[in-house]
């Protein structure tokens, strides 16, 4: 596969994956349901679709027909399952500001695994379109930062670590881990099971949960790890502020929420940063900076 092609395919998942994923808040509000159990029946869901997949989809994926015998499959799963359970307890533990903030070091932190972990040092251009998201996110959040939890900030932290760390150990595998979110999902549903018996309650539009469960978050799992297998887990990061950006329009548009007008400017900023970048990777004569990662 020609470097131009295998560049705007990174890009196509890692957008589409950004996109679905931007509305996983709005369908959580639909739902009507607590925290534990739509992660409890979002794990069951994605549990659903990797017994599916491996049973029927098996000219779909690469993945083989025993995915928990490969050691790079079960790593990134329960990278993405610890990222689920810590981003769960960040929106527990601290204001919504401070958590989307912090997240936004998610792709600077996976840079920095890159340049580490696989000597893949991001370009120039790269550094540049963290800084210009990180100044978006920035602008987002100012209308209402607050001291928050020390405990909800170290989370949300943790999550950008972990979740910049699964991107670049799904890239330096070079293989097909598109269905290792799924074992996440288990993970986490294991994790919030006991929480979900104890206090949960029946949600009030279940149907929304099996949507996002059989659907929104398997399709975004699975284009979100395919795409550093093409281009860059830094460039890859990047794309996971969409949600940042867009799910206050989607609340917008269903609960008439209206965002402010420094969350639309920085939403703005780090979609012409998210654009601008892609656009420059797509431009003649760009090489990826590391083709096969095995």
């Amino acid at each position: 596969m020609q470097p131009q092609t295998r560049t705007g395919l990174g890009i196509a998942l890692a957008l589409m994956g950004g996109l679905l994923i931007s509305i996983d808040i709005p369908i959580i509000r639909l739902s009507e349901s607590d925290p534990w159990l739509y992660m409890v029946m979002r794990g069951l869901g994605l549990t659903v679709v990797l017994g599916a997949a491996i049973k029927f989809g098996g000219s779909l994926t690469q993945t083989p027909s025993n995915p928990f015998s490969d050691r790079h499959f079960v790593e990134v799963g329960i990278l993405y399952g610890l990222t689920s359970i810590l981003f769960t307890l960040s929106v527990f533990t601290t204001s919504t500001s401070n958590l989307v903030f912090i997240l936004a070091f998610n792709p600077m932190m996976a840079a920095i695994f890159a340049w580490w972990l696989i000597d893949e040092r991001p370009k120039l251009i790269t550094w540049l379109a963290i800084i210009v998201t990180m100044i978006g996110v920035i602008i987002i959040v100012s209308d209402g930062v607050e001291s928050g939890n020390w405990i909800g900030d170290l989370t949300s932290l943790a999550t950008a670590i972990v979740l910049a760390l699964s991107l670049v150990r799904t890239r330096q595998s070079g293989k097909d881990l598109s269905l290792s979110g799924c074992l996440g999902g288990m993970v986490s549903a294991l994790f919030a099971l006991p929480m979900a018996i104890a206090y949960s309650q029946m949600p009030g539009a279940p149907l929304w949960i099996a949507l996002n469960a059989l659907i929104l978050v398997p399709l975004s799992g699975f284009t979100l790890t395919l795409a550093p297998r093409y281009i860059p887990a830094p460039q890859v990061a990047i794309f996971f502020l969409l949600e940042t950006v867009l799910a206050p329009i989607w609340v917008w548009i269903i609960f008439a929420e209206v965002p402010t007008d420094r969350t639309l400017l920085g939403g703005i900023i780090v979609l012409l940063a998210i654009a601008g970048h892609s656009l420059w990777q797509l431009l003649p004569d760009r090489k990826q900076p590391i083709d096969n990662l095995t």
